[in-house]
C-alpha cells in the first residue's frame, strides 16, 4: 500500500521564500518536493505522486498560471489543489485571474503561517473526500462487472476463481477464495489486478479449522496451519480474511494482504462476501437440480444392454454441465427374434417434457420392431406418434436391424448425427439422407454389408457439435479415433466420452449418449 504522507510542491524561484514555505509544510507533516522553474515543476509532477502544488505566479521561464491551467486540463492530475503564492501580483484582479484559473487559493505576501497551513489542510481534507469518492466510485464499478462474472460460474470451481479475480480487480492485491461445498474445497489465487495464478483443491478438514477460525473478519499468519496450506507462505505474513456464510453457516473465505488498509476496502470485502455467497447458494442449488435431473433421466435409459451372439456392445451417457434439467438423448438395444435392433435419437430441448417424449418415442420404437416392422417401418410409425401426440416438437434418430447371421444391418437415419462404420483401419461415414421425426416424412432403409471386426459408432451431437469446428470436421475426428483403435468397446466409449478422441477440445455443452457395436468374429 502506498505511504499516506501527503507530499507537496513547492515551485518558486526566490530560494529564501521557497525555503520558508517548505519549512512550515515539514513541520506540519508533509514531505516536500521543491522547483524553481515552470519546466522543473512539470517534471515533478509527471514523475511524482502530489497531493498538493503550491505556485509562485511569476517564475523566470513563465507562470504559475501555465502550470495551473495544464493541472486542470489533465483527467489524471486535475483533482490536485492549487495555492498560488505572489509578492507581485498583488492586485484584486491579479487574484481573480488566478482563481479563475483553476486555483483553489491565492495568498499575497506576506503569508501568515497559521492561514496558510490551516488552507493547506482544508484543501487535502476536501480533495482527499473527493479522491476517495472517485476511487469508491470506480471499485464499485469494478465490482459491479464482478458480480456478473460471479452469477454466471456454473461451477464452484469457477467461482472461486471468480471470486479471486475479483477481489483482486476490486483491491488492487494478490487475493485467495476458498469455497466449501459437499466436503470439497476449492481454492483459487489471483495476482493484483486480476489474473488468476491458480486453482486447486485443498483439505476440506483444514478448510473447517480455517472457517472456525474467522466470524466475520480475522488478521490471520500465513506461516502458521491451517492457513499456510490456502496462504501463499512466500507472500506477505499478515492476511486480513473476510468470511462467507449462507444461512449463518460459514462456508467459504476471502484473503487479502493485511497492509494498511485505504477507505472502504472493508465495505468492499464485505460486499464481495454477500454477493459470493449469494452466487454460491444458486449454484448449490442447482447442483442438487444437475443431480436430481440426471437421475431422473438415467432412469429413462436401458439399465443394461443384451448380450447377443456375434457382437459385442457398449454404451455411455453424460449430462451436459450447463444445464439443470433433463435432456432428450436417447440409446437402446434389443433382440427381436435373433435380429438385434440398436437406436440413439434426441428430442428437441432441455426439460422434463423431452425427456417424457423421448422416454415415449424409445418405447414405442420398441413395441413396433417387437410388432415385426423393420426400421423404416418403425421410424415412420414413431414419427407418426411425435405428429399426434406431440405436435410441433422434433426429434432425431438412427435406427439399424442387424440380420441374425451379422453379416448385414439395415439402417434408417431421420436427420440425426450420421453413424460411423470402421472396417481394418479405415472409417465410413454413413450419411444416407433422411428428414428427422416429427414433419411426416417418408423414411427409407439402406442396405450395408457388416465383416467381422467391423465397428458401428453411433452418438448425439453434444459429442461432436463446437463452435470452434463444422460437424464434417468434428465428426472426421470421432472416425479417426475409432479407425486408429483397437481395444474392446468399453475402452472405446470411454474414449469418446472422455473427449481425449477430441484432442482436448472446449468442454461439451449438450447432453452426450453414445452406442458402440463391434461385430464379432
Amino acid at each position: 500500500m502506498p505511504d499516506r504522507l501527503p507530499q507537496i510542491l513547492v515551485c518558486d524561484d526566490t530560494p529564501a521564500k521557497r525555503y520558508v514555505l517548505a519549512s512550515w509544510l515539514r513541520r506540519d507533516g508533509y514531505r516536500v518536493l521543491e522547483a524553481e522553474t515552470v519546466a522543473e515543476a512539470r517534471r515533478v509532477l509527471q514523475e511524482r505522486p502530489v497531493e498538493l502544488a503550491v505556485l509562485d505566479v511569476h517564475l523566470p521561464d513563465g507562470s504559475g498560471l501555465d502550470i495551473t491551467r495544464e493541472l486542470k486540463a489533465n483527467p489524471q492530475l486535475s483533482g490536485i489543489p492549487v495555492v498560488h503564492v505572489s509578492a507581485v501580483a498583488v492586485e484584486t484582479t491579479d487574484k481573480v485571474a488566478g482563481l479563475d484559473g483553476g486555483a483553489d487559493a491565492y495568498f499575497i505576501d506576506p503569508i501568515d503561517p497559521d492561514e496558510f497551513l490551516s488552507t493547506i489542510r482544508a484543501l487535502l481534507r476536501s480533495s482527499g473526500a473527493r479522491r476517495d469518492a472517485e476511487t469508491l466510485a470506480l471499485r464499485l464499478s469494478q465490482l459491479n462487472r464482478a458480480a456478473v462474472r460471479l452469477n454466471l460460474a456454473a461451477t464452484t470451481a469457477r467461482l472461486a476463481d471468480a471470486v479471486a479475480r475479483a477481489a483482486s480487480e476490486v483491491l488492487d492485491e494478490p487475493s485467495v477464495a476458498v469455497l466449501l461445498v459437499d466436503g470439497i474445497a476449492h481454492r483459487a489465487s489471483a495476482a493484483p489486478g486480476g489474473a488468476v495464478e491458480s486453482y486447486d483443491e485443498i483439505s476440506a478438514e483444514s478448510t473447517d479449522r480455517m472457517l472456525a477460525e474467522v466470524d466475520v473478519r480475522a488478521t490471520v499468519d500465513a506461516r502458521t496451519r491451517p492457513w499456510q496450506l490456502a496462504l501463499p507462505v512466500a507472500g506477505p505474513a499478515q492476511w486480513r480474511v473476510c468470511s462467507v456464510r449462507i444461512a449463518g453457516e460459514s462456508v467459504g473465505l476471502i484473503a487479502v494482504p493485511a497492509s494498511e488498509a485505504q477507505a472502504n476496502d472493508d465495505f468492499l470485502l464485505d460486499r464481495l462476501a454477500q454477493l459470493t455467497s449469494v452466487a454460491l447458494d444458486n449454484i448449490r442449488s442447482l447442483e442438487r437440480e444437475h443431480r436430481t435431473a440426471l437421475v431422473l433421466q438415467r432412469s429413462l435409459l436401458p439399465v443394461t444392454l443384451p448380450k447377443p451372439t456375434g457382437l459385442s456392445l457398449a454404451a455411455r451417457y453424460r449430462a451436459s454441465e450447463r444445464h439443470a434439467e433433463v435432456g432428450g438423448d436417447f440409446f437402446d438395444a434389443f433382440e427381436v427374434e435373433d435380429h438385434c435392433f440398436v437406436a440413439i435419437g434426441d428430442v428437441q430441448g432441455h426439460s422434463l417434457e423431452a425427456a417424457v417424449i423421448m422416454a415415449e418415442l424409445r418405447y414405442s420404437m420398441r413395441a413396433y420392431a417387437y410388432d415385426g416392422y423393420g426400421p423404416a417401418d418403425v421410424v415412420e410409425r414413431v414419427d407418426s406418434v411425435l405428429l399426434r401426440n406431440e405436435p410441433g416438437m422434433t426429434a432425431t434418430a438412427v435406427v439399424a436391424c442387424i440380420a441374425p447371421d451379422r453379416r448385414s444391418m439395415r439402417l434408417v437415419r431421420a436427420g440425426h448425427i450420421p453413424a460411423v462404420l470402421v472396417r481394418d483401419g479405415t472409417a465410413e461415414v454413413l450419411n444416407p439422407g433422411g428428414i428427422l421425426l416429427g414433419l411426416s416424412s417418408a423414411h427409407t432403409e439402406h442396405d450395408y454389408e457388416l465383416l467381422p471386426g467391423d465397428l458401428l459408432v453411433l452418438v448425439t451431437d453434444g459429442l461432436v457439435e463446437r463452435r470452434t469446428e463444422s460437424l464434417h470436421d468434428s465428426l472426421a475426428r470421432v472416425a479417426r479415433a475409432a479407425a486408429a483403435f483397437d481395444g474392446d468397446v468399453e475402452e472405446f466409449a470411454d474414449l469418446l466420452l472422455h473427449e481425449r478422441a477430441l484432442d482436448g477440445r472446449e468442454p461439451h455443452s449438450d447432453d452426450i449418449a453414445i452406442l458402440v457395436v463391434r461385430i464379432d468374429d
